[in-house]
């Protein structure tokens, strides 16, 4: 009897020592589900109205106050993942947007603060992820890429960006921290605040 019990007893051992030793499952690698992003989020932050903008501000830690807003900050849903909003100028050829007073801040390097120069287009920028399913509060994430700039002499640059937030689809607000490499360009990084609304706001 005790050698059937200490003969389970080796088994048992042997058969969870195999089992931590097994190669990893999918689940294992890729715990996560899929993004469900909201779709009435898009609705809410995007309009179908042509040079349709949010009202965007950016605080600026120099001044400790809130920017105006960022004019020509026109949005777009994206052409190839429509749970994504962009910041594209489809309105004027070879234009661009303002994207978080991306314009203002690289101004040195490009040359000028024209949105016409800069060029800056950018299909896939924010995804909004609800606390949970249909819920009008969530995350916001900000795709982590390269945006190319173009400067006054025709050459271009690359600000890499990345970040993340938050959204309320009843109060139509929307906040955000960008995070800017410019590593590229020899200079600092940044990150910076901002606000994008669908009313204008009293900052």
């Amino acid at each position: 009897m005790k050698h059937t019990f200490y003969l389970l007893l080796i088994l048992i051992i042997s058969f969870t020592a195999c089992k931590k030793d097994a190669p990893p499952t999918k689940d294992d690698l890729y715990p996560d589900k899929p993004i469900q992003a909201s779709a009435s989020a898009i609705n809410t932050f995007q309009k179908p109205d042509p040079f349709y903008q949010l009202y965007v501000y950016r605080y600026d830690p120099d001044t400790q106050s809130w920017t105006k807003r960022i004019g020509g900050h026109f949005s777009t849903i994206s052409l190839t993942d429509s749970t994504y909003l962009g910041f594209t100028n489809p309105y004027v050829a070879d234009s661009g947007v303002a994207m978080f007073d991306m314009v203002k801040l690289y101004g040195d390097v490009i040359g000028s603060t024209a949105i016409k120069t800069a060029q800056i287009n950018v299909d896939q920028v924010l995804q909004f992820v609800p606390y949970t399913p249909g819920a009008k509060k969530g995350d916001v994430k900000v795709k982590a890429q390269d945006v190319t700039v173009t400067k006054k002499d025709g050459t271009t640059f690359k600000v890499g960006i990345s970040g993340s937030g938050t959204y309320d689809e009843t109060t139509q607000l929307i906040d955000l921290e960008i995070k800017f490499d410019n590593s590229r360009i020899n200079l600092p990084n940044t990150s910076y605040k901002y606000k994008l609304s669908v009313t204008a706001l009293t900052l």
